[in-house]
């Protein structure tokens, strides 16, 4: 019987707005996960894991939002849910195992405050009526039994001590609960453990007490954070042990968040390889492990040290990860992929099945389907037409978005303000209804402030200075005559040929059409486009709006034209002298 779903995130977006636009952090997640099902994330700093973990619990940091996407717990949309109605499903239903557990802890609060809290913020208001009733019943019995066996000591004792036990573990329940979960986790002397603060435990100690805190008020599932952080490997294999136990024990489902392989090759059922923001691999893990299809994947896996193999040196990913700012406008990883090929820097590739649970988002992978017959040209063909151009996590803030922000903030004010005043709307209902009008406004309002900040900005700063990435061009143009002075001995001339046709230097994009003339028409435009706005005098607020945009898009265009026509006529002197260097090397190898 296929088990329950607990965990669907679907399309997720998150993103963290700086004064001059918006940063996707995470930009399209997509991942199920069941129960009693270990799900692994993966990937270098920076690749979107721990912000993912966060906006599945909500508790992200301003200035960081859930832009789009759905986040389903059991089937309950948790986006869009009032603070309050999340605070009932955090640390009861979801819990979450921070990486730095000494930060995590309030070190002024010993263990047992901090335990006992977890468990009475959490108390459901039916649990604690019938636990009061029963307190009271408790009380009147031992006070019946007092004057009943009065004259009969060894009796009254006998026949109290089991209600006086009861009534002490009513009153005391959250200490119970606490003492119960330091055992579970292993903790020896819970009775002394629960008097003592943070400070007084060890790194391991410590990382117990936040499994315990996770656990102790039975939630369906668990995110940890890289829970094995700053542990030494006895400490780091002790807790993985006690989480694949628990998980075992009480069948909830886990994610890990983790850039260790060894982590999720011992724990985990399924992994997630993220890059830049994006799941670009997902499978089991022995699909990861022995058959990683994206160049990404493979990497990772390179870089490990093998059992039984001798290496010198590690194999590292070279460069550096991706700048969200200036991500290319292909696949993300293509700046640092040895195998980048053209098709790379232009679109971002989708998922492409390679198993029955596992897919990729590889062209290389698509181009080893087609030259090994697996797939016709023609579908080949169709699945690059479907690929989306451009792979922007940062875009400017623009009038455009302000105007949207504000037709938002009126459209949920008139939409819940009606469910505000009907009286057949449940607590619940208004709360959320409320919450959904004063987030537009406070949306709405920031975005108001950032493109103020953003033109300011324009203003102060000037025009944008024209950068070119010299480093990434010359790496590129070394990788390419060392690979021609080792294959040039046994490469044809067709061969050669057919190597400087599909010759790359730069991962940056080149503009084609890049030329004086472009520059000149960007600047034409720009005077038409403000010629039109001063022309409309009694028009309407969106129309003002989208004039007031051409300006910005037109001086925009500009600019960017400047910086095309740089890089252009840069890229084309580099790539014939490039031709000319390679040329050179072919022949003398040749001649040797």
């Amino acid at each position: 019987m296929e088990k329950e779903v607990l965990l669907e995130v679907k399309d997720l977006h998150t993103s963290f707005n700086v004064p001059s636009g918006e940063v996707r952090s995470v930009n399209g997640v997509s991942f199920t996960l069941r129960r009693g099902e270990v799900l692994g994330i993966v990937g270098e700093s920076g690749s979107g894991k721990s912000v993912t973990a966060y906006s599945v619990m909500q508790i992200l940091e301003k200035p960081g939002r859930v832009i789009g996407g759905s986040i389903k717990f059991k089937g309950q949309e948790l986006l869009g849910l009032p603070n309050k109605q999340l605070q009932r499903i955090r640390g009861k239903n979801i819990s979450i195992i921070f990486q730095d557990s000494m930060s995590s802890l309030n070190p002024v609060w010993s263990i047992g405050n901090q335990l006992r809290e977890a468990v009475k913020i959490h108390e459901d208001s039916e649990h604690k009526k019938n636990r009061k009733a029963r307190i009271a019943e408790l009380k009147a019995e031992i006070k019946a039994k007092e004057t009943e066996f009065a004259n009969n000591p060894e009796e009254k004792e006998k026949t109290i001590a089991p209600l006086k036990q009861e009534l002490h573990d009513q009153v005391n329940f959250a200490q119970k609960r606490a003492l119960e979960m330091l055992r579970l986790v292993g903790i020896n002397e819970p009775e002394k453990r629960l008097k003592q603060y943070p400070f007084e435990h060890s790194g391991g100690m410590l990382q117990r007490v936040m499994i315990a805190m996770a656990l102790i008020n039975e939630p369906d599932l668990i995110i940890a954070d890289e829970p094995t952080t700053a542990l030494d490997v006895t400490i780091q294999a002790q807790i993985l042990e006690l989480l694949i136990d628990l998980q075992k024990r009480l069948n909830v489902g886990i994610i890990i968040i983790t850039h260790d392989l060894g982590v999720v090759a011992q724990i985990c059922h399924r992994v997630n390889v993220m890059y830049a923001g994006r799941i670009v691999e997902t499978g089991t893990v022995d699909d990861i492990f022995y058959n990683p299809q994206h160049e990404y994947t493979k990497g990772l896996i390179n870089s490990i040290p093998k059992a039984g193999k001798r290496a010198d040196k590690l194999e590292p990913i070279p460069g550096n990860p991706v700048d969200v700012f200036t991500l290319p406008s292909g696949c993300s990883f293509a700046p640092r992929c040895k195998n980048c090929m053209k098709v790379c820097l232009k679109k971002f590739p989708k998922f492409i099945q390679v198993g029955d649970d596992h897919y990729t988002a590889c062209f290389k992978y698509l181009e080893k389907l087609y030259q090994e017959g697996k797939i016709k040209e023609e579908d080949f063909d169709k699945y690059i037409d479907s690929c989306e151009e451009g792979n922007k996590a940062f875009s400017r803030i623009s009038r455009l978005d302000v105007e949207k922000a504000y037709q938002d903030y009126l459209s949920k004010k008139a939409e819940n303000t009606a469910k505000i005043g009907d009286n057949a709307s449940s607590k619940d209902e208004i709360e959320a209804a409320r919450y959904q009008i004063r987030d537009a406004k406070l949306e709405y309002r920031r975005a108001k402030r950032d493109f103020a900040y953003a033109i300011k900005e324009r203003h102060t700063g000037g025009k944008e200075r024209l950068s070119i990435d010299k480093n990434d061009v010359h790496k590129k143009i070394k990788h390419h005559k060392v690979e021609i002075g080792t294959k040039a001995p046994n490469m044809s001339a067709d061969e050669f040929n057919a190597y400087l046709e599909t010759l790359v230097i730069s991962t940056t994009p080149v503009n084609p059409n890049a030329s004086k003339e472009a520059v000149q028409e960007a600047k034409n435009n720009l005077k038409v486009a403000r010629k039109n706005y001063a022309a409309q005098k009694k028009v309407s607020r969106e129309e003002k709006v989208k004039a007031l945009t051409e300006i910005d898009a037109a001086k925009e265009k500009v600019a960017q034209s400047k910086r095309d026509l740089v890089w252009f006529n840069y890229i084309e002197k580099k790539m014939l002298s490039t031709k000319k260097a390679l040329a050179r090397i072919y022949e003398k190898k040749k001649g040797e």
